[in-house]
C-alpha cells in the first residue's frame, strides 16, 4: 500500500479537507492508499529553524512514500507577491522539494474553495442538511445547482489583490442556498449560516468525486493524478 503525507502548512482545517478529497479520490479510482497529514503548526515549527524543513520531510519519508505539499494559488498578483518574500512558504518548500525526490509542491488553483466548487450539488446538500439521494434526484434542487456550477472552478480569478476569488463566489452561493431553503429568514440569519472556512471539512463530506467533477478542476485532477501513480508505483514495486 502506498503512503501519502498531505502537508498544508496554511490551514489545517485545509488538511481536514484535502484528507477527506483524497480519500474519496481514492475509492472513486479504486486505488491502495494511506493518507496521513501534517499539521501547521508541525510546520511552523520545522520552518523556523535552519534545516527544519528538511529535516521533517526527511523524517517523514522513512514511513512515507511521497509528502506533498499544497499551497493555495489565489491569484496571479498574491502569488508574485509571495514569491518575492524570502521566507514565505513558497521560497521555503520550493527549496526543499528541489533537494528531496519524494516530495512535491501543488497548488490548490484558485484556492482550496475551488475544489469544493466541483459539486454545487453537494455543497447543496451540506447546506439542506439531507441525504444525498434525497437531494441528487430532486429536478428542482439539480436545476438549482447548475445554475452556479462553473465549467472550470479554477478560472475563479483574483485580477487584481482583492479582488473576487473562489472563497467569495462560495459564500455568495452558500447565501442563495439558505434563502432557498428558507425565503423568509433575516440577513442576520443568512450572515450566521453563511459558508466559513472552518466549516470547509464538512462541506467536503458532501462532495462528489467522479470523472466529471474532477475535470472542473485541474489542480485537483492533478492531485489525483499524483495519488495514483505513486499507488501504481508502490504496486509494481518488489515485495
Amino acid at each position: 500500500m502506498a503512503k501519502v503525507r498531505i502537508w498544508t502548512p496554511e490551514s489545517d482545517t485545509d488538511s481536514k479537507v484535502v484528507q477527506t478529497l483524497a480519500n474519496k479520490i481514492s475509492r472513486f479510482h479504486n486505488i491502495d492508499i494511506s493518507i496521513s497529514t501534517a499539521t501547521k503548526s508541525a510546520y511552523n515549527t520545522a520552518a523556523r529553524v535552519e534545516g527544519g524543513l528538511h529535516k521533517a520531510v526527511t523524517t517523514y519519508l522513512k514511513q512515507d512514500d511521497l509528502v506533498i505539499f499544497l499551497l493555495d494559488h489565489d491569484g496571479i498578483q498574491s502569488q508574485s507577491q509571495r514569491k518575492n518574500e524570502v521566507n514565505s512558504h513558497i521560497n521555503k518548500i520550493s527549496e526543499v522539494v528541489r533537494q528531496i525526490p519524494n516530495a512535491m509542491l501543488l497548488y490548490m488553483c484558485q484556492e482550496l474553495e475551488a475544489w469544493l466548487l466541483i459539486d454545487c450539488l453537494g455543497i447543496c446538500c451540506y447546506f439542506k442538511k439531507d441525504y444525498d439521494e434525497t437531494i441528487r434526484q430532486d429536478s428542482n434542487w439539480i436545476k438549482f445547482a447548475q445554475k452556479y456550477q462553473l465549467g472550470k472552478t479554477d478560472l475563479i480569478v483574483e485580477v487584481e489583490r482583492g479582488g473576487k476569488n473562489a472563497k467569495e463566489y462560495l459564500v455568495n452561493f452558500s447565501r442563495k442556498i439558505i434563502t432557498k431553503i428558507n425565503p423568509k429568514l433575516k440577513p442576520k440569519d443568512i450572515d450566521k449560516n453563511e459558508y466559513a472556512e472552518n466549516i470547509a471539512d464538512r462541506v467536503a463530506e458532501f462532495i462528489n468525486i467522479n470523472t466529471e467533477t474532477l475535470k472542473r478542476n485541474d489542480s485537483l485532477k492533478k492531485f489525483a493524478d499524483c495519488l495514483c501513480e505513486i499507488a501504481q508505483t508502490s504496486e509494481e514495486k518488489p515485495q
